[in-house]
């Protein structure tokens, strides 16, 4: 049966249960390549201790070109209804389900759906990319290889052999920081969205054959909600968007849609003037004292020294960093809580502010509590076993924070941080970072497998109200981003970790007020010494073309005794500090307007307003003859350029599109009047 929309045309099968077909009728491209006998929607359920997969069985395609209902009478001879609903609206495809469960003998505990492969774009595969919202966003040219053959083994988040393809597959909100993806290339596009403002935990799925003699790719959505005996359950909407237009476009579809559950503007606007932070986790790590807390002052004055009045400290915890969580006091054998609290109270008299670390999400299992209280706060799985990750020599269970005990056990630590010494914000370490998960413990208050979030989002709207009653001023900081935690965090710190294809941009663009801190400090885990130098000033420069935060150890990687890094460190420092006044209030705009970048540079446009842009580049390698092109739609008067050392200059231009060096300097801002 056919569905027909303002750019495609489909045909749907009842034989497979799925598209057959999905034409893009302005490129006229047919997105369907390859055959895959799979259907739209999968279930999965619990039985005892057993998992069963769950497939439609007798299906009914009814409708209309313009909107399509099927009806299924049972999966894997269970006694489960479904009816699913495909309407064309412009050029979108919008899906979403009612499903109901008859059956006694099994527990629906994952909706898989929609689930569509087959696919790649145009004449070849291997120009095709993806955008995956892993953490602030990645974007990989030819995904049929790279999540293939070519996979990245990471310890979390990479793609992984599942039967005879790859399948990449991380939970928002968290690991995966938005419920969308994108798939095109220079002519179609392929938006692929979960629209439910519900926010349960959800697979982002990305699969692939992984072979260059059979190349195709399939995307799909998976959430937990248990649905027992009797009861019903909507999936919300999931959208499909066919398109000629590249990434950005799916970028405001996702925006429109989740921008209205947002809030964007909770923060003061002292931290409107933010640029940099003085990072330090230098006092007790792995049972070594580094730093005591009479030493605070010293190490704040030592970030002030460059200009950087904000101390973020981590390790002040008993036993130190990664350890002995949620024990959060201050470590005896770094003095005692009162000069922990005079050495913050220092800070703040000498026009500084502070962040206090502590950790969201994990148990030590070597803590006296952790038998008595850990295992009463621990996440099951469906096997109802507590869930161990281990970080260093440590290992932990993870808590669940959409139950009562440990939710209230962390406000209520992180409240009394704020009152008991003085910081002005609280650090959440891997909030929006680490994978979100179902939990399967009946004991627990939350309401369904899948409340993680919402867990989550509790306590960051609990945890701001409470900090304003203490200080106005105060704010949230996040290890990396979720785009429904933004509404109550300033700060979200999004990693230079492993080398995943890692392009923020896109958490950047699509929530251009949300507050991102990169590390820049020199990659200690890198063991190639000239790997490590050049990674440096592309970190950097990743950062400061983004208009980003710059976390900096200021007192550890970065120090006089860094030789040219510290130097260059300075230099880049001072460069974002005068960049500041100039993007604070603008709007991000990425790549509009910027025709050309030289290998290896980045530039970056911001709007001040419709006569007025700023551009920022970078050239981290010192490329000869290195170049950006702009081109305007209207004539450009003058460009405004500063390099690295703030040296200025003016250019005449009066005409639309100028070639602009970036030869001479690692960074440059350009500001643009028409």
């Amino acid at each position: 049966m056919r569905l027909i929309g303002k750019t495609f045309i489909c045909q749907y099968s009842s034989d497979t249960n799925n598209f057959s077909s999905i034409k893009n009728s302005i490129t006229g491209d047919e997105y369907i390549k390859k055959d895959i006998n799979q259907s739209i929607i999968e279930l999965y359920g619990i039985s005892g201790k057993n998992k069963f997969k769950l497939v439609p069985e007798e299906a009914e395609v009814l409708g209309n070109e313009k909107k399509l209902e099927i009806k299924i009478k049972k999966f894997s001879n269970k006694n489960i209804l479904c009816n699913l609903y495909i309407e064309a609206i412009e050029d979108r495809i919008v899906i979403n389900a009612d499903i109901e469960n008859l059956d006694d003998s099994i527990d629906i505990t994952e909706v898989l759906m929609p689930h569509i492969s087959g696919i790649f774009l145009g004449e070849s595969y291997k120009d095709d990319i993806i955008i995956y919202p892993h953490h602030a966003g990645e974007k990989t040219i030819n995904p049929v290889i790279g999540y293939g053959k070519n996979k990245k083994d990471f310890w979390r988040a990479s793609s992984v052999k599942f039967e005879d393809i790859y399948r990449r597959e991380i939970n928002y909100c968290g690991l995966a920081s938005m419920s969308w993806m994108y798939y095109y290339d220079d002519n179609n596009g392929l938006y692929i969205g979960s629209h439910d403002e519900r926010f349960p935990v959800t697979g982002i799925i990305a699969e692939t054959s992984g072979l260059e003699n059979n190349p195709w790719m399939g995307f799909g959505f998976r959430k937990y909600k248990r649905i027992t005996k009797g009861e019903k359950y909507s999936t919300g909407d999931y959208v499909i968007a066919i398109t000629d237009k590249d990434w950005h476009y799916g970028s405001k579809i996702y925006r429109n849609y989740i921008g209205k559950y947002l809030d964007f503007d909770h923060n003061p606007d002292y931290l409107n003037e933010q640029y940099a932070l003085n990072q330090c986790y230098n006092f007790k790590r792995n049972g070594k004292i580094e730093n005591t807390f009479d030493k605070i002052p010293y190490l704040y004055e030592k970030g002030k020294e460059l200009g950087v009045n904000h101390m973020f400290l981590a390790s002040w915890n008993r036993t130190g960093f990664d350890s002995y969580y949620p024990e959060y006091y201050p470590d005896m054998e770094l003095g005692s809580a009162m000069e922990f609290r005079r050495g913050l109270e220092y800070v703040r008299n000498n026009g500084g502010q502070s962040t206090l670390y502590i950790n969201a999400r994990i148990f030590d299992v070597e803590s006296n509590f952790h038998k008595t209280l850990g295992e009463k706060m621990a996440i099951l799985n469906e096997n109802e076993e507590m869930i161990y990750e281990t970080y260093g020599p440590a290992k932990f269970t993870v808590n669940c924070p959409s139950d009562k005990l440990w939710r209230d056990f962390l406000l209520d630590t992180a409240e009394f941080t704020v009152k008991a010494y003085g910081c002005d914000g609280i650090y959440l370490d891997q909030l929006a970072s680490a994978e979100p998960l179902p939990c399967y413990n009946k004991e627990h208050s939350h309401e369904d497998i899948g409340d993680f979030n919402n867990g989550n989002i509790y306590v960051l709207k609990e945890l701001l109200g409470r900090l304003r009653k203490h200080n106005p001023n105060s704010y949230i900081m996040t290890e990396n981003c979720g785009d429904i935690y933004g509404s109550y965090t300033w700060g979200n710190l999004t990693w230079n970790g492993a080398e995943y294809d890692e392009f923020y941009n896109v958490f950047k663009y699509t929530f251009p007020e949300f507050v991102q801190v990169n590390m820049v400090n020199p990659r200690g885990w890198e063991p190639d010494e000239d790997k490590r130098y050049k990674y440096f000033f592309k970190d950097m420069q990743r950062a400061i073309v983004l208009g980003n935060i710059l976390w900096m150890g200021l007192t550890t990687r970065l120090t006089e005794e860094a030789g040219e890094i510290h130097n260059y460190a300075k230099k880049a420092l001072n460069f974002r500090k005068n960049i500041q006044g100039y993007i604070k209030d603008t709007t991000f705009i990425d790549n509009k307007y910027i025709e050309y970048v030289s290998s290896e540079c980045e530039a970056a446009s911001y709007r001040i307003s419709d006569d007025k842009y700023v551009v920022i580049a970078g050239n981290y390698s010192n490329i000869d003859e290195a170049k950006i092109t702009i081109s305007f739609n209207k004539t450009i008067k003058n460009i405004e350029v500063y390099d690295i050392e703030w040296n200025k200059e003016i250019i005449n231009v009066e005409k639309n599109e100028i070639d602009l060096s970036i030869e001479n300097s690692r960074l440059y801002c350009f500001v643009i009047n028409s």
